[in-house]
């Protein structure tokens, strides 16, 4: 029985349909694609660097959803991101346990994951898809729940070049240590690689993926695993760099899965300068990245004003100045 047809009313109910009417297929890379993985095909991580199939580096681009709950993506969201603002990623993320509706409360939030997927496949980009931890801080929380889901994904999709797993946004709070951390990715990383064994995996760092430091003196051994480092222009700046320029040089490969133009809030004004030395820091490393956040919330960080359809297209005066300046930085338009 699928519970989440029935128990989460009318917006489940689309999302199943379009998933039924829609299905990706191989080869079907949809009309106007991309064509990422065509040319990347299944990537990997050698020494610091994600590398296409054949073993040469390869940078990716995009945008990370919001909360997909209160801003899920449209079925032609994805469609309309690889095609007019040429990512090459789009990350889903889902919330774990935040804010009294996600996915711990409301396990049909997965079907708009399924949506991303799926899309993200028909228009032949890669998709991130994220177990969005925030204010459950610990990831060995719901470590049960956060198995069953990456199972889940992995059969249904570990046969694709397409998806990567980031199976812990953001580990924060007191007492709550790379260490945690660690055990929680040797827990979870095996259940995936025991139906997919190659795809990438992206493991958040402590004191929300600033503290690359502690994963770089303790990594993990497993292969195709990159660590996330998270940072907003106007909070984090030279020090994190520093940072991330040491654990580099120790060997350990980073994956910029979100990043903002404001401070750490989301909100306020955007700090163009700061973010423009970021982003020549991920281009001189070829570090990829996702942009948070494509969505429609009333915040600065947002790439969409309020109310504009999240369907697309999107004309110039449906953007923020964060999304007209993150859209420059993808098209050079």
């Amino acid at each position: 029985m699928n519970t989440c047809s029935i128990n989460s009313g009318a917006g489940a109910l689309f999302v199943s349909l379009l998933l039924a009417a829609h299905p990706a297929h191989a080869g079907d890379s949809g009309s106007g694609s991309s064509g990422v993985v065509h040319r990347y095909g299944q990537l990997q991580v050698k020494n610091t660097q994600l590398c296409d199939q054949n073993g040469n580096p390869v940078q990716l681009r995009g945008m990370s959803s919001h909360d997909l709950k209160q801003f899920p993506f449209a079925k032609n969201t994805v469609s309309n991101l690889a095609n007019d603002w040429h990512v090459a990623v789009v990350r889903a993320a889902m919330y774990t346990d935040s804010y009294g509706s996600s996915y711990v409360q409301d396990p049909c939030v997965k079907q708009t994951v399924k949506l991303i997927v799926e899309e993200a496949i028909r228009y032949d980009i890669y998709v991130i898809v994220d177990w969005h931890i925030l204010e459950d801080g610990n990831p060995n929380r719901y470590k049960r729940q956060a198995k069953e889901f990456f199972e889940e994904m992995a059969r249904a999709y570990g046969h694709r070049p397409n998806v990567i797993y980031e199976i812990c946004n953001e580990p924060n709070g007191t007492g709550v240590t790379w260490q945690d951390i660690k055990a929680y990715a040797e827990f979870v990383i095996p259940a995936i690689r025991a139906v997919d064994p190659d795809s990438l995996i992206i493991v958040g760092t402590d004191t929300w993926c600033q503290g690359v430091r502690a994963a770089a003196q303790a990594p993990l051994d497993f292969p195709n695993l990159l660590y996330a480092l998270h940072f907003y222009a106007g909070t984090h700046r030279e020090e994190l760099r520093r940072s991330a320029d040491f654990v580099l040089s120790r060997g350990l490969p980073l994956f910029v899965s979100e990043w903002g133009l404001t401070d750490a809030s989301g909100k306020g004004k955007l700090y163009f300068d700061e973010a423009q030395e970021w982003v020549a820091w991920m281009n001189k490393h070829k570090i990829s990245w996702a942009n948070w956040s494509f969505s429609n919330a009333d915040e600065a960080s947002a790439a969409l004003k309020p109310n504009v359809n999240m369907a697309g297209p999107w004309k110039d005066s449906d953007l923020n100045p964060s999304g007209k300046w993150i859209l420059r930085q993808l098209t050079g338009r």
